[in-house]
């Protein structure tokens, strides 16, 4: 059977279309009365205009999901922007656990650096817990290759440092773990170390699980007085 084509016109006159036909109409004479009134057709740049401003207006609402992520995206973006990149005064393996809070590292040169852990204090390995601290600390770096910013001498002639695997801040993670004192007297400005004292403290984690721990300066305090004669 032959097919017919109507052409556009058909189309239109179709059962189908003829819902859009009423409109196509009324924009047809809508672009005439407007051309013959202002000498131009300016009603469909009005359209998208408004349209386009609705959906930046949905789109840039406050609760918007993507704007929601790009902000942590951008918050996340900015954390990492701030944090200082550490200069590595010091890398090598750690040859030697001493305690909680100082290790040996052989560099490349093997030349061997006792490090003191800046800003931590651990209990003494004769001490409650002192015992455990050690463990934590050779645990996490024990063998491993780390690198040490360094910020000084202590007054035993040991590198004062801290420690990092890779990005891991260890002396930062020995107090947040519970294994070590925020060193208060010799690094009162560390607020990280504060706030992750506190949160062990809060949480019970490791010496603080102790009913009544004992600050290792205060420890060592009595032990040289208790050998008085």
């Amino acid at each position: 059977m032959p097919t017919t084509d109507k052409g556009i016109l058909g189309r239109i006159g179709s059962r189908r279309w003829r819902p859009w036909r009423n409109v196509l109409l009324a924009l047809v004479a809508l672009s005439v009365y407007q051309y013959a009134s202002e000498g131009s057709i300016s009603w469909p740049g009005a359209v998208v205009d408004k349209v386009g401003g609705s959906l930046r207006d949905f789109a840039n609402r406050p609760d918007a999901s993507w704007r929601k992520a790009t902000d942590k995206l951008e918050e996340l973006g900015a954390a990492r922007e701030g944090r200082p990149v550490p200069e590595f005064g010091i890398t090598g393996r750690v040859v030697r656990v001493a305690d909680g809070d100082t290790v040996s590292v052989l560099d490349r040169n093997n030349t061997q650096f006792k490090i003191r852990l800046h800003g931590i204090d651990t209990p003494e390995r004769d001490q409650r817990y002192g015992k455990k601290a050690w463990d934590a600390l050779a645990d996490m770096i024990a063998g491993k290759t780390v690198g040490v910013v360094v910020l000084g001498k202590d007054s035993y002639g040991r590198t004062d440092g801290t420690i990092y695997l890779q990005e891991n801040n260890i002396n930062l993670a020995m107090v947040a773990g519970g294994h070590a004192w925020w060193y208060r007297y010799y690094a009162p400005d560390e607020h990280l170390l504060q706030a992750a004292e506190a949160s062990a403290r809060e949480k019970k984690l490791g010496l603080w699980a102790q009913p009544d721990p004992i600050p290792p300066w205060d420890w060592r305090r009595q032990q040289r007085y208790s050998k008085k004669p």
